[in-house]
């Protein structure tokens, strides 16, 4: 099934922050869009695979997620043609589906993977077509067993995430993750 990295979603204490240590790599820093959740601001929008930053709000699971793990890297986010099917090509395979995927599969055709073990979530969005192109995030270590790399590829992000200590790499460049918080 064919599959595209979409975005790398950090949650950060202050977008506004973020978004000003990313100004000093003279990066492309769009709008922020409030939601009931959160606050979010996206660093290279218009590239594939850009940098998602989210800041949670008052009440909600973004914010019991940043009280119960804090800041770091949140989800990451991967467009596919058929959501469906890429759900049955991927089943059996080890990812869970996440409850909320319930709701937001019918609503908004996305879906949230989770896999105890594995330190984020991936969100599975179905899109008319497939950006292409040079990845703007083209590097993240999380700290994950290496037994797990198979479901990373399986999702089709092993190009880019990789077992290890957090990190995150912009067009090479190697980005503090405690300066974005």
């Amino acid at each position: 099934m064919i599959c595209s990295p979409s975005h790398v979603a950090i949650l950060v204490p202050s977008v506004r922050k973020a978004t000003d240590y990313c100004r000093r790599f003279d990066f492309e820093i769009g709008e922020e869009d409030v939601f009931p959740e959160t606050r979010e601001i996206y660093v290279q929008g218009s590239e594939r695979n850009a940098l998602l930053l989210m800041e949670a709000r008052d009440t909600g699971s973004y914010r019991k997620a940043l009280e119960k793990r804090g800041p770091g890297i949140h989800h990451l986010a991967i467009d596919v043609l058929d959501l469906d099917g890429f759900l049955s090509s991927i089943a059996g395979l080890g990812w869970l589906l996440h409850l909320n995927s319930l709701h937001t599969m019918k609503d908004f055709r996305t879906a949230y993977l989770a896999r105890p073990g594995f330190p984020a979530l991936i969100e599975v969005q179905e899109k008319a077509e497939l950006m292409d192109g040079p990845l703007f995030v083209d590097g993240v270590s999380l700290p994950f067993d290496p037994g797990l790399t198979r479901l990373v590829k399986s999702v089709g992000l092993d190009q880019t995430v990789t077992p290890g200590n957090p990190s995150l790499s912009l067009r090479g460049k190697p980005i503090d993750l405690d300066a974005l918080h």
